[in-house]
């Protein structure tokens, strides 16, 4: 998931042109927007990105709707998380329950409606991947539990085994 997500900040930030991103990601033990992937710039401008929870922020409400959003200027937003913060606009891209895709600049009204599409198309994708990587984690945990259950199903029939054989060697 990390990997997916590092890919996606890395596309949005050459392919796209969006060189202020993150990849934040719901947790439930942590009950918000968690980041996971965000590009130097970013944190060049405002540091670490934060945690986001429901109700707190712009990038929730983007990601509770599944719409993306583009806010030409996010001082002006009555969910903004940081009413200081140097970042002027932002587009927002979720990543379905997974999360959201976060692009930031310093000045307003920077993105269009192509960073918009494009950004749609990342994010699709994204999507798609991050689903695969769940299967998989599914998938070989599965196989893991399968692993154990055949280990104790070989361990009991060796113990079976070996009590049976004092009876049939007496009977024989």
């Amino acid at each position: 998931v990390g990997e997916v997500s590092e890919i996606a900040v890395r596309a949005a930030d050459t392919v796209l042109g969006l060189d202020a991103n993150a990849v934040h990601l719901y947790d439930e033990d942590e009950a918000g927007l968690v980041p996971v992937a965000a590009t130097d710039a970013l944190r060049d401008l405002i540091g670490e990105p934060p945690v986001l929870t429901e109700g707190e922020s712009i990038a929730w409400r983007a990601y509770d709707q599944v719409e993306p959003m583009v806010v030409e200027n996010v001082r002006d937003d009555k969910d903004v998380h940081n009413a200081d913060t140097p970042i002027q606009s932002e587009l927002y891209l979720p990543l379905d329950e997974y999360g959201i895709l976060i692009a930031g600049s310093s000045t307003p009204a920077s993105f269009d409606e192509q960073d918009r599409l494009f950004g749609q198309l990342l994010a699709r994708n994204t999507v798609t991947a991050l689903a695969q990587v769940s299967r998989t984690g599914d998938l070989r945990r599965r196989e893991q539990v399968l692993q154990r259950q055949n280990d104790r199903l070989d361990k009991f029939a060796d113990i079976v085994s070996h009590d049976l054989q004092t009876p049939l060697n007496v009977a024989d």
